[in-house]
């Protein structure tokens, strides 16, 4: 017999041990995890529990105990996560739900320190599964039978276990016949999305008994109290005034939203004009949906990072909430300082070392996601679906059974469609979860080729009546089809300008933007108009000084005259109004989102105009396919229809259509392609993945790949980013960077250092690769801070007016 345990003083085999030398016994990490996993939701947890129980199985043995009480050794040397896997590679299975219950075990228990592989190597030259063999098994790093020796110790009942989780698998497929998921296609991306789930599941189960082991606490869910909400929310409410005309409409919009709240959990579409409310709207449906339904919680996603903290600040208002309390978590991760990044790693290296224990649960609500209420962006949701890794997955089973309301639907990716179907479907018909699709221009999302978005019947959520849709209407669109160049718009600009008092001006490009702003300084050689420049050529913090200096100017008792040209960063979400829009032709939904910017809040008691204008020589439109698209189809529809209101539901319906007439010309454009070829694609990948199975039947003599997963999820994490083409941050000379890089520099205390990083974000632009490019060939930036790889920007390639230039000002002196 192999002997259990090796240190005198220990009855039994141990899990851990934390920094005061208290230890905690396998058995009763194994068990405790189980029970977290099987608690965390009602579907599925039979799976959830078995994988959890078998985990750390390879901790049963000499070899790793002694690496644990001897301090000897570096973490990861002794191999301890694939003994579980062999555990279940040993059941003797039939094709079917058997089949796959036993590999989807062997993939999340095996792979629960990192992240899910490629169930086919991309060559086709070796499975994941083909590791699975007796042959590997044997081999003496994995002390395998040693653990079969020590498995009566640690109260396993892995027969009746598996035979659980076999029944979870056959409950998972009767659901999927039962929710209409007919396709091959769309069951093998509803399995791979399945194994996300237990595999989330699994790690925060790990995670979280572990935390508690050493916290010494007991785990006490973050539950909702969606009486005490709904309370508050009412409330305040109430004291809107409701006595004005649009006032009285978004009030109705809301009552209609509430009274919604008894439908079954589904996936409906919320639409509602600019203006109307639809954000409390949405809300208040939530809340009443989340009591009636049981749902343990709301996610709100917002298309950009740009509207996240007016959105939280408007949630914690309306329901009475602290900043610093834990019902409402805010969530969202900056480009090039998430956990991916070389400055984000270190940063979290940083802070694990300098965490309080108020930063520690701050940590940990943002990774799990157990507040009440979350409010996140369509960047994070995405790059979590789509993650293989177990710390962003570990938030993903936590979507179980809540209310997400998806923002400005009209706003997602084009060519992350088919994916987000799959996903909300899944979630949905699944995982119990209701889905809001809420916009202004709904995008027809469900007549893809694919059909794979399970919309509920009659997935209207209200029907706002055709008087009230006419009493939001405070703009009326003046469409040309005559292409004017960047200086005559800027003559455009200039003269509704003196017409209307104020006027904003929305361009496609940063070059347009900068142009027209510079041809205006000239036009008004009287300075009439205070101008201001807004695009992502600025950092955060400049762009937000600006556009509350506007506010500021638009707000006061002389409406003093304005005129401000912004990219499309203004459009949706942002609450301003001008009393005159001129737009560069794009799509109807961009042209809608910039109307809602005009006589926002009814000022003027007739409609105000929204001038669109097509652009001369958009050349660099052709690296932004959607808005070129956009362009060409609205440019169309002006010609065919030069009488009809284009922003009708009669033209948004066939502008949609149209537009997705024509994203189906182009293979794969809705299926996220990834680099190395069309034919890879993120949906291949994740559903049948017909080009990995092809590569392994050339590989293997035309043998056809025998498993039931095929799924690529390491290439598609590795792969998917839904802002493509970012290289980094790079911190600009504006406000207080130059001083926090400085203090940076001379800081010891890590804490403090960590605060300083978090301020510096709001000074850094994200640049495209031909701009990075562009600026390192002129030398124009330097590395400032090589412990956290920081690089600053020289002040004579930043301008107060429109931030990042391509040319100096100035003779470049730094080097």
């Amino acid at each position: 017999m192999v002997p259990r345990r090796v240190v005198v003083g220990y009855n039994e085999l141990l899990a851990r041990k934390d920094k005061t030398g208290a230890v905690q016994t396998l058995r009763d990490h194994l068990h405790g995890a189980g029970r977290l996993a099987e608690s965390f939701e009602d579907e599925f947890s039979a799976t959830a529990k078995t994988a959890a129980l078998l985990h750390d199985l390879g901790k049963a043995t000499e070899k790793f105990q002694r690496y644990l009480l001897s301090d000897d050794g570096r973490r990861g040397d002794v191999i301890h996560a694939w003994q579980g896997a062999f555990v279940v590679n040993d059941f003797e299975t039939e094709p079917g739900s058997q089949k796959i219950a036993q590999e989807l075990l062997e993939m999340v228990i095996s792979r629960h320190h990192g992240g899910l592989p490629d169930c086919i190597a991309m060559n086709g030259d070796e499975g994941f599964f083909d590791r699975l063999t007796d042959e590997t098994e044997s081999d003496e790093k994995y002390s395998y039978q040693e653990v079969l020796n020590n498995l009566s110790e640690l109260n396993l009942d892995t027969s009746n276990m598996f035979s659980e989780s076999v029944k979870d698998v056959t409950g998972l497929f009767r659901a999927m016949k039962d929710s209409g998921v007919s396709t091959c296609d769309s069951m093998c991306f509803f399995l791979g999305l399945y194994v996300k789930y237990i595999f989330s599941r699994l790690v925060d189960a790990d995670r979280l008994d572990a935390a508690c082991f050493e916290s010494k606490r007991t785990y006490v869910p973050n539950e909702a109290d969606w009486e005490a909400l709904l309370e508050r929310f009412q409330k305040n409410l109430s004291a809107f005034d409701s006595s004005s005309e649009i006032g009285a409409v978004r009030k109705r919009v809301s009552d209609l939203c509430r009274e919604a709240s008894g439908r079954r959990t589904g996936i409906y579409k919320l639409s509602v004009p600019t203006g109307g409310g639809k954000t409390l709207s949405s809300l208040n449906f939530a809340l009443h949906h989340a009591l009636k339904t049981g749902k343990r919680r709301i996610i709100y996603v917002i298309p950009f990072l740009s509207i996240t903290a007016q959105t939280s600040k408007v949630f914690r208002d309306i329901l009475d909430l602290d900043d610093d309390g834990d019902v409402l978590l805010e969530h969202y991760s900056s480009v090039g300082m998430d956990d991916e990044s070389a400055v984000g790693r270190k940063l979290s290296e940083v802070e694990r070392e300098s965490e309080d224990e108020g930063e520690r649960q701050r940590k940990l609500a943002a990774e799990r996601w157990d507040s009440p209420i979350i409010v996140t962006t369509m960047v994070q949701f995405l790059e979590t679906v789509m993650s293989a890794k177990g710390t962003k997955l570990r938030k993903f089973h936590n979507m179980t059974d809540s209310v997400i309301i998806f923002d400005e639907i009209q706003s997602l990716p084009t060519n992350t469609i088919n994916l987000f179907n799959e996903v909300v479907s899944f979630l949905s018909s699944m995982l119990g979860c209701t889905i809001l699709l809420c916009s202004a221009t709904q995008p027809l999302l469900e007549r893809t080729e694919r059909k794979n978005l399970l919309l509920s019947d009659h997935p209207e959520l209200i029907e706002v009546p055709e008087g009230d849709v006419a009493k939001l209407k405070r703009t009326n669109i003046v469409a040309s089809v005559e292409q004017k160049t960047c200086d005559e718009l800027a003559s455009i600009v200039l003269e509704r300008a003196r017409e209307n008092g104020n006027c904003l001006a929305i361009v496609n490009l940063k070059s347009e933007a900068e142009n027209i702003c510079r041809a205006l300084r000239e036009l008004d050689d009287r300075h009439e108009f205070e101008i201001v420049h807004l695009s992502t050529s600025m950092c955060g913090k400049h762009r937000m000084d600006k556009l509350n200096h506007v506010r500021a100017l638009l707000d006061g008792e002389s409406r003093s005259r304005v005129i401000c040209v912004s990219t499309q960063l203004i459009e949706a979400g942002v609450d301003i109004s001008f009393s005159c829009v001129v737009r560069a032709m794009a799509g109807l939904d961009s042209i809608l989102q910039a109307a809602g910017r005009c006589n926002r809040n009814g000022e003027s008691s007739e409609a105000k105009s929204v001038y669109v204008y097509p652009v001369k020589d958009e050349t660099g439109l052709n690296n932004l396919k959607d808005i070129q698209t956009g362009k060409e189809l609205t440019d169309q529809l002006v010609r065919e229809y030069p009488n009809e209101d284009l922003l009708s539901k009669g033209m948004l319906e066939e502008y949609y259509g149209r537009f997705l007439a024509r994203l189906q010309e182009r293979p794969d454009a809705m299926d996220y392609a990834l680099p190395g070829g069309e034919s890879k694609t993120a949906y291949g990948l994740l559903s049948f993945n017909t080009r990995g199975r092809g590569e392994y039947r050339n590989r293997h003599d035309g043998g056809e790949y025998p498993y039931a997963f095929a799924q690529g999820f390491k290439t598609v994490n590795d792969g998917f980013h839904v802002i493509p083409n970012l290289t980094k941050d790079i911190v600009v000379r504006y406000g207080r960077a130059s001083e926090l890089l400085d203090r940076l520099a001379d800081l010891d205390d890590l804490r403090e250092k960590v605060r300083v990083l978090r301020l510096l974000q709001q000074y850094s632009v994200s640049l495209f690769d031909r701009d990075f490019d562009l600026l390192y060939q002129k030398r124009a930036f330097i590395l400032v801070n090589k412990e956290f790889n920081i690089y600053a920007l020289d002040s004579s390639y930043y301008d107060d007016v429109y931030g990042v230039l391509r040319e100096s000002e100035m003779p470049v002196m730094m080097i």
